[in-house]
């Protein structure tokens, strides 16, 4: 019998087998994830590819306007957006951890690392864009309905019921504001990242305002109730606080979102001086023009909008015996262009045709006086707002709603456009919007506010330039100086002419000849509360330039207008041809904050005037001699040590902010 013995299996075959087997799996796990990569490369790859399609399906669909758009393509086009990103966003959710680090790789390390914040933004604005889409979709029905009357009613009842999906929209769009302020330094990102977030910056701002404007929009349409509306068209050429002399003023009646009356007329009519009592002016009105009753052509006295425009109110109910008035809206000739600009050429009733390059120019040449009288001016605004109306309600859809909405958010950030409403809540989101041309002092910061007054009854501001240059100096104690120069220059040559305040209607004169004059200027600095003047310069202006017959040569006074604030006031001439500085040296209270780990903080708001043209702005910050410089904002334009130097252009109100430690 033949036996055969076990064979065992040596160490060495078992190793090799093992080895195989894992080689296997390794091969195998490979290839499952290779094809798991091509699989998510691919669809990220189609979602990609879907939605750059769509974004040229979305600028075709805007080719013919507002009124050209297919509202359930629109529809069609941002959910199958929405539905792309939210592919996208699930095909590289596993990868999004890694990204963040990668940020080192050549070329495309920081869009990498930028990808999770990419990806939020994409996700928030789409969300953003379908609430928006479906909620206001029966607004953009409204809008192209053939019924022109009952178009605008429609569009503001749509906008009411979407307030649901607009507060949702608002809180998507927040989403998207937060994740973009985690993308700071952008100048390393793809051309297009770069190109996409730039658009971005532009159009975010207007987006937040639109949509807080959409929910109160209705309640001033007068949803519940009819609404009266005071307009106030002010002349910056003649410049006065709150943006320019008041010439012209009317009402505006709404009510379920029907535009009921639009009146109009001129400033000089609005009082009834001959048959009521009025009060004195404000001290200065008196003493330099020799006004001696309060007016509603000189109500914009106070710099802050609200006040002046609760003062306006008071004053045309008093001259015309006039109701409830719910709120103020005030514009200058630059409203004027940035609107028509966007609405297209205006034909007013005369047959004058109004555009945004002539728009200036028209209202200059309507300024016209008949036989002597000022009040018996052509009533160009009356008619131009009548032009206006019916182009909103007949025409609408001729209008460019992306340049309306960049025009009216340029517009109230560099108060052309200012709105005051007695509605505390609705004001409340004006202010919040900063669109009310409202005057706040921070608490324990500097702030600056250069507020001229024209008081040559002239619009000589036509030819007045102006620079700022403000010095402030900071000490270890916490103690701080100021310095301000405001330079004015007269840009007009009239050689031998006298300045002689007032102006002669008898002639009938010309826009142009009303603006020919010196430039009388009464001008006030707003600082801290606690600051205290300590030299000021001295200006003379003689008696036969004044129509009171009282010469100037008084220094600066310091005055206390309001509880949160000091004013620094003086009054200059500036005759043809000629520069003219005016210097406050005060000494500041504690506007140094300090903040954590030995670090400080000086902040610094600049209020911008309406009505005043850009305004060349020269800072400089001298820092306490042991600061050592963490942050600046905006970057200076130039650092010496510890001497921070910006050139600034003041559009809008500004804020410089510098952290240091010691």
């Amino acid at each position: 019998m033949t036996t055969h013995a076990k064979q065992k299996t040596s160490p060495e075959s078992s190793t090799s087998r093992t080895m195989t087997r894992t080689r296997l799996l390794f091969v195998l796990a490979v290839c499952l994830l290779l094809v798991w990569v091509g699989i998510k490369g691919w669809r990220i790859l189609q979602a990609t590819r879907a939605l750059l399609a769509q974004q040229s399906q979305a600028e075709s669909l805007l080719v013919n306007g507002i009124t050209g758009v297919n509202p359930d393509e629109v529809e069609e086009m941002v959910l199958e957006m929405r539905e792309n990103v939210q592919v996208l966003q699930r095909e590289t959710a596993v990868f999004m951890p890694l990204l963040s680090h990668m940020e080192w790789i050549p070329r495309y390390g920081p869009t990498l690392a930028a990808a999770p914040q990419l990806m939020a933004i994409a996700d928030a604005g789409t969300e953003t864009a379908v609430y928006l889409t479906q909620g206001l979709k029966p607004a953009l029905i409204a809008l192209q309905s053939p019924d022109t009357t009952d178009r605008i009613p429609a569009l503001v009842t749509a906008i009411d019921n979407a307030t649901p999906q607009i507060s949702l929209a608002r809180q998507s769009l927040a989403r998207a504001r937060q994740a973009r302020t985690e993308i700071q330094d952008t100048t390393a990102l793809s051309w297009r990242v770069q190109q996409l977030l730039t658009l971005m910056d532009k159009w975010l701002p207007m987006a937040e305002d639109g949509l807080q404007l959409a929910e109160i929009l209705p309640e001033i349409m007068g949803k519940n109730g009819r609404r009266h509306y005071l307009l106030i068209a002010q002349n910056e050429d003649e410049l006065r606080p709150t943006g320019g002399f008041i010439t012209g003023a009317g009402i505006m009646v709404v009510e379920n979102g029907r535009l009921l009356d639009l009146s109009f007329g001129d400033s000089y009519n609005v009082d009834n001086w001959q048959a009521k009592p009025y009060d004195l002016p404000p001290p200065p009105l008196l003493e330099f023009m020799g006004l001696e009753l309060f007016l509603f052509r000189d109500a914009n006295f106070w710099p802050d909008f609200p006040t002046s425009a609760e003062k306006a109110i008071q004053l045309y109910q008093y001259g015309q015996n006039f109701g409830p008035i719910d709120g103020v809206i005030a514009i200058d000739q630059q409203f004027v262009r940035l609107l028509v600009e966007a609405t297209g050429p205006i034909t007013v009733e005369d047959g004058t045709t109004i555009t945004g390059q002539n728009a200036i120019t028209s209202l200059q040449n309507a300024w016209a006086i008949v036989d002597g009288q000022i009040g018996a001016r052509k009533n160009f605004m009356g008619q131009f707002a009548t032009a206006i109306r019916t182009k909103i309600e007949s025409d609408f859809g001729s209008i460019d709603p992306i340049t309306l909405a960049e025009n009216m958010f340029t517009a109230a950030h560099q108060k052309h456009l200012q709105i005051y409403m007695r509605d505390p809540d609705i004001q409340a989101i004006f202010d919040q919007l900063g669109w009310t041309g409202r005057m706040t002092i921070p608490t324990g910061e500097d702030f600056l506010a250069v507020v001229d007054t024209n008081m040559g009854f002239n619009k000589a501001n036509l030819f007045i330039e102006q620079t700022i240059a403000y010095t402030v100096s900071l000490t270890n104690d916490g103690q701080a100086t100021a310095d301000l120069n405001l330079t004015y220059t007269h840009t007009l040559s009239k050689p031998d002419a006298a300045c002689l305040q007032g102006i002669t209607y008898d002639e009938d004169p010309v826009y142009l000849e009303v603006a020919e004059h010196c430039y009388w200027n009464y001008v006030r600095v707003y600082a801290p509360t606690g600051s205290v003047l300590q030299e000021a310069s001295e200006h003379v202006v003689p008696a036969e330039s004044m129509t009171t017959g009282q010469a100037w040569a008084g220094k600066a006074v310091t005055l206390q207008e309001r509880p949160d604030a000091v004013t620094f006031a003086n009054f200059m001439l500036v005759s043809f041809a000629e520069t003219e500085t005016s210097h406050f040296r005060y000494k500041l209270p504690g506007v140094i904050t300090q903040l954590d780990n030995g670090r400080f903080q000086y902040r610094l708001t600049l209020f911008k005037q309406a009505g005043t043209k850009p305004i060349p702005v020269h800072v400089t910050v001298n820092l306490p001699d042991t600061a050592v410089l963490q942050t600046a904002t905006p970057t200076p334009t130039q650092i010496n040590g510890r001497t921070l130097h910006f050139d600034l252009t003041l559009e809008t109100d500004t804020v410089l902010e510098i952290v240091f430690s010691q």
